[in-house]
């Protein structure tokens, strides 16, 4: 059987980000300030949108606990775009090099305590001046990361008919995976459906790295029920300069 989609994350989220500038002042910044500053730098650090680096995952997927990989290794890259206000912006990329499938882009929005997705939609606006045209209107937003990143930190995520969706922080936990060890943030979509079926997808992120491995669940009825998952574990990341 055909795989049926490729998992929506990459809600994926991902790639490395330079340190803030240091912050210059005769005096010192008064706490809300500094705690601002702090809050900015742990999103900065756990969901990353610098150009230049990219992030290689080992990939199994299952069916109905049997395995069915069709994806082995998934590349992505992130390419910043233009920020609106104070609103960091970038497109993520995903590719799959044992693959013809090519996924769609995801835009990543970060805010000082959130990262929020989307699809991105890009069209050819003249043949011989390819442009790129953002359509945020198109497809609605789901919040991946928010802060305060405390056990038990929950917010709605996707809305969708025949169910409902909640996202909670987890909490840190010890992640051992090609690329190396880290303590990483854990994330975990819940789904549950009207019918009684439920998902789990759960991310983790490191500090300074990114995304460094990734859970996802997606079941359906196709003649039969059918519960299709697949799994990630970072083997290799490249960092501007090296």
């Amino acid at each position: 059987m055909r795989w049926p989609f490729l998992f929506g994350t990459a809600l994926m989220l991902v790639a490395c980000q330079a340190p803030l500038s240091p912050f210059i002042s005769q005096a010192p910044p008064a706490p809300a300030t500094l705690q601002a500053l702090q809050a900015n730098s742990a999103i900065r650090r756990y969901y990353p949108m610098e150009a230049g680096r990219s992030w290689t995952f080992a990939l199994e997927q299952t069916q109905n606990g049997n395995d069915n990989t069709k994806f082995k290794t998934m590349r992505m890259f992130t390419e910043p775009l233009p920020a609106e206000g104070n609103v960091e912006q970038a497109v993520l990329r995903r590719v799959y090099p044992d693959s013809t499938v090519t996924p769609n882009p995801t835009l990543i929005r970060r805010f000082d305590d959130r990262v929020e997705l989307s699809r991105y939609n890009e069209t050819v606006q003249a043949a011989f001046a390819p442009e790129l045209m953002l359509e945020s209107a198109s497809a609605p937003f789901v919040t991946a990361i928010k802060l305060p990143f405390t056990s038990g930190n929950r917010w709605e995520g996707r809305r969708f008919k025949g169910g409902s969706e909640w996202i909670s922080v987890v909490g840190e936990e010890r992640v051992s995976v090609p690329a190396g060890e880290f303590m990483a943030l854990k994330i975990e979509h819940h789904k549950r459906y009207e019918n009684g079926k439920e998902d789990f997808l759960r991310y983790w992120y490191a500090p300074d790295v990114g995304m460094v491995k990734l859970y996802e669940e997606l079941t359906f009825y196709y003649g039969e029920w059918l519960k299709f998952s697949s799994t990630g574990v970072l083997t290799a990341y490249t960092a501007p300069g090296r």
